[in-house]
């Protein structure tokens, strides 16, 4: 009787299974029969590694890098905010840090370390949405606790120069007007709209760029960590004269805490966040390999052709 494979997509380690994407020249596998005549290929029980089967080594380690890794992702990148050296010491600081970070730490927890990210990830149908939310909770308090170190390890002076690292919306002074000589000057800042807007798209594109290089099925490549770290690094550096360039919920709230520096805060939630939640969608529906769009899967002369 005719069979016929079914092959389960690979997943981040914290939803991997004893089932897994089995190449040809892969390690050996056994079929195991079921009543509507579908094979499950799945690794030998030899094949599989018992701790891969500890909620330690599933759960606990993954929420551990998060929580730890956010923490000092988001301390390295404000140290370079607060440097003084301007918007492209700090772009270098926060891209070059998560680069270093995905590569050493990628393979335990996929090194999110944004809860916007954690969300276009979560809608791209790759975490599960209890690990999602548990995921998010480690990195509001990373963020929060890097704010508190900034502030402790900064003098006064400079810390209030930099007002905590925080994000806020650009203000610039402008010529009102000029009687007599006398020229008096107003503060003009970008918009709450267009700091949202900004955050949506520049977030939009790096959670873009982390589904199609990271993830997908075909676009995957050995380069994730760099090109996400540039990613960030570069609309860090674009965007981080009007908006102070966060993408990153986690890392705007730890500076607001400790440094008091609330004004348009919400602009860092929802920018990020309805960015994200775009580029998941847009990734499940359009950008994704067949095995892994939602909709729009391969077309039945595609799949006889590959018979």
């Amino acid at each position: 009787m005719a069979t016929t494979e079914v092959q389960l997509s690979e997943r981040q380690p914290m939803l991997t299974s004893t089932e897994e994407v089995v190449n040809s020249n892969s390690v050996a596998s056994s079929a195991v029969q079921i009543e509507t005549s579908t094979t499950v290929v799945r690794k030998n029980d030899a094949d599989v590694v018992p701790e891969d089967k500890n909620k330690f080594i599933q759960v606990i380690r993954p929420l551990l890098v998060e929580l730890i890794g956010t923490a000092l992702f988001i301390l390295i990148g404000m140290w370079g905010v607060c440097s003084g050296a301007g918007v492209l010491t700090a772009a270098l600081a926060f891209g070059l840090a998560l680069a270093v970070f995905a590569a050493s730490f990628g393979h335990i927890s996929g090194v999110h370390f944004n809860p916007a990210v954690t969300i276009g990830i979560l809608i791209a149908g790759e975490i599960q949405a209890l690990m999602a939310v548990l995921y998010i909770v480690m990195q509001l308090l990373g963020g929060i606790a890097a704010g508190g170190i900034l502030r402790l390890l900064l003098t006064t002076s400079v810390y209030g120069q930099c007002k905590g690292g925080a994000t806020l919306l650009a203000k610039y002074a402008v010529n009102e007007t000029a009687v007599k000589g006398a020229v008096s000057y107003g503060a003009d800042s970008v918009r709450i709209w267009q700091g949202i807007l900004i955050e949506f798209i520049a977030t939009f594109v790096l959670v873009t760029v982390i589904l199609m290089v990271v993830l997908d099925t075909k676009s995957k490549t050995g380069l994730a960590p760099l090109l996400v770290g540039l990613t960030l690094a570069v609309n860090i550096l674009a965007i981080g004269a009007y908006t102070g360039g966060s993408l990153n919920p986690a890392r705007s709230l730890g500076p607001a805490i400790f440094a008091h520096q609330w004004d348009d805060h919400f602009v860092y939630w929802i920018g990020p966040i309805v960015g994200a939640i775009v580029a998941g969608f847009l990734y499940r529906t359009v950008w994704a390999h067949h095995d892994r769009r939602m909709f729009v899967k391969r077309t039945p002369a595609a799949t006889a052709s590959k018979a």
